[in-house]
């Protein structure tokens, strides 16, 4: 179950009404296997290992997430020079590119971030926290307008840190601080899901009303004080938020940021498949644009060492439905020519074909499940009548 604030709940012992921190470490273990258990299946290990070893820059900007990414991976994946030299003045970038590169370079830099806090909280070191958010700032303003939940993540990071103790825990227990941690734990015994709970608290009023209300909870305990005793707060107040408050902060955070973590990862995976996609379609289309034309082919058959002359006409790629027959498949790589044909009664052909003399012949095999196959050349007759 979540709270309002999308932070899951934290079972609580019936019987101490207090949180149950061993219980909840078991499921946050069971979180991490549900949530990765869930991933598609990349060369999918091959893309964690991929995220951890891009570092990206601290981004704060389409912008410079366009430069980052066309720096980066602009060569692997064999984009135009014309990008990869592109300055202000150049023109836009594709829109099949564009649309997807920023959310692609967003999620693997939210990636980091959620992964550097994490580091950060689990080792408990507030300046370090602090760093990280600071550094960060403009970065987390323009993730935010992407990824809606994580300002308020990180709000709930800073009170974690602002809240830090700075005295030492080595100092043994006083009467005072038990009885207090029991006091604040019967006038505020939820941690989330109603408007009184600490967690609802902390992400409202931040550290600030954290500590207000630890303090005027110290003003209204009922304790026995001696009139010439007037205890410090400054003790009993630490030894709560170290208890009690800090874990179960600490806790509900990381498990929101393994969340979103994880859920970054995947939708970055889908975004480079997207590019992917975007850029194998434009090489494809690159190619069939030195296929359009017409051409003779000169088709052999190995089975009766017949030949068969006839004209194939290719059209632009964008004109593609005015074949007939149209192919089921056809693939340019390189200078490699994959065309697949799928007839009435189950009759498939393929053919596998090199362009040579500056794509002006063409040269290679086919064969169909009957069992014909043979050796096919083609050579240019007209060239591509693209209006």
């Amino acid at each position: 179950m979540c709270a309002s604030n999308g932070i899951p709940d934290v079972p609580r012992d019936a019987g101490l009404n207090r949180p149950v921190l061993n219980r909840y470490a078991g499921w946050r273990a069971f979180l991490v296997v549900v949530f990765l258990v869930g991933l598609p299946n990349l060369s999918a290990a091959a893309f964690s290992n991929f995220l951890l070893g891009t570092n990206p820059p601290v981004i704060v900007s389409e912008k410079e997430a366009t430069v980052f990414f066309l720096k980066t991976f602009g060569s692997f994946l064999e984009l135009p020079g014309e990008l990869l030299r592109r300055r202000q003045t150049s023109p836009p970038l594709p829109k099949g590119l564009r649309q997807h590169l920023s959310p692609f370079v967003a999620n693997i830099t939210a990636w980091h971030l959620t992964r550097d806090l994490m580091i950060a909280l689990d080792q408990g070191k507030r300046s370090r926290i602090q760093s990280i958010l600071d550094k960060r700032q403009q970065q987390s303003e323009w993730l935010g307008q992407s990824q809606p939940k994580l300002p308020a993540l990180l709000a709930m990071v800073e009170t974690i840190a602002r809240l830090q103790p700075t005295e030492s825990s080595a100092q043994p227990l006083s009467p005072y601080e038990v009885e207090f941690t029991q006091f604040l734990l019967d006038q505020y015994p939820d941690w989330t899901g109603t408007p009184d709970s600490w967690l609802t608290l902390a992400q409202a009023q931040g550290a600030a009303g954290v500590r207000k209300r630890l303090q005027n909870s110290w003003d209204r305990r009922p304790a026995q004080d001696s009139p010439h005793e007037k205890p410090d707060p400054a003790p009993s107040i630490n030894h709560f938020l170290r208890q009690s408050f800090l874990p179960i902060a600490k806790a509900h955070v990381e498990a929101a940021l393994l969340q979103l973590q994880v859920r970054n990862e995947q939708q970055a995976w889908t975004s480079w498949q997207a590019i992917q996609k975007w850029n194998n379609d434009r090489k494809n289309e690159r190619g069939l644009r030195r296929l359009c034309g017409t051409w003779q082919w000169l088709i052999h058959n190995h089975q009766n060492h017949g030949d068969h002359k006839t004209i194939m006409v290719y059209p632009p790629p964008s004109q593609y439905d005015r074949m007939d027959p149209q192919p089921a498949t056809i693939r340019v790589q390189g200078d490699t020519v994959y065309i697949r044909w799928e007839f009435p009664r189950g009759i498939v052909q393929e053919e596998s074909l090199l362009f040579g003399e500056k794509d002006q012949l063409l040269s290679g095999t086919f064969v169909n499940n009957l069992g014909p196959n043979g050796n096919i050349t083609g050579r240019r007759l007209k060239p591509c009548q693209d209006k």
